[in-house]
């Protein structure tokens, strides 16, 4: 099957009986303005897209959503909650701080996915998502949890779903287009990393967190 066609990075363009979850508008991870501000109400509605896919990502952007009132841009959004809170953090930047982890490890999950499934080998050796799994939450959320949830998530990475039935999933229960929705996935991949970048980077420069070790 052709592989759809990528406009500017982040947006998708869609043919006939290709539509797909991420392919979707109001999906797609907002461009940076060029001071390299992130526009708050798309960002937030991209994360609001794919809350089913991240680990309590819905409740934070939720929560950050109350807070976002004459705030255009993520960054003037945590200024202003640490300007509320004497420097510490405020129910936003606190939200943002968990929503922005759970972006990390969607965004390496995805990631993995497109480079298993383009790397050549069979497509039923690269179906289990187990070790991708595995390799996003090492790269993103395990230095974050504690003992006990490292435990339960190995329990959630043995219960995660064939790569296909994902697939079939973003196809909006389609079957056939798993070309396409790699390829969609894919297209929207470089806007997600610059985005979550600019807000991880963001954070450190806050003293909010710290880089990876």
């Amino acid at each position: 099957m052709a592989a759809t066609e990528c406009g500017e990075p982040g947006d998708v363009i869609d043919k006939p009986g290709h539509e797909t979850y991420f392919a979707k508008p109001e999906h797609f991870f907002p461009h940076l303005t060029e001071d390299g501000k992130i526009p708050t109400a798309q960002f937030l509605s991209a994360c609001q897209g794919i809350s089913d896919f991240v680990w309590k990502c819905g409740q934070s952007a939720y929560e950050i959503r109350k807070d976002q009132e004459g705030q255009k841009y993520l960054q003037d959004l945590i200024d202003a909650d640490l300007a509320e809170h004497g420097g510490k953090f405020g129910i936003a930047t606190e939200g943002l701080l968990w929503l922005k982890r759970g972006l990390q490890f969607m965004l390496e999950l995805l990631a993995e996915m497109v480079t298993a499934y383009n790397s050549g080998l069979p497509k039923q050796k690269t179906e289990d998502l187990s070790g991708a799994v595995a390799t996003a939450y090492a790269k993103s959320l395990k230095r974050h949890h504690g003992f006990i949830a490292k435990q339960a998530f190995k329990v959630v990475t043995m219960a995660v779903p064939y790569r296909h039935t994902i697939l079939k999933a973003v196809a909006l229960g389609q079957e056939g287009l798993d070309d396409v929705c790699i390829h969609h996935i894919q297209c929207h991949l470089d806007n997600f990393r610059l985005n979550v970048k600019t807000l991880v980077d963001y954070y450190i420069a806050k003293n909010l967190d710290t880089p990876d070790p």
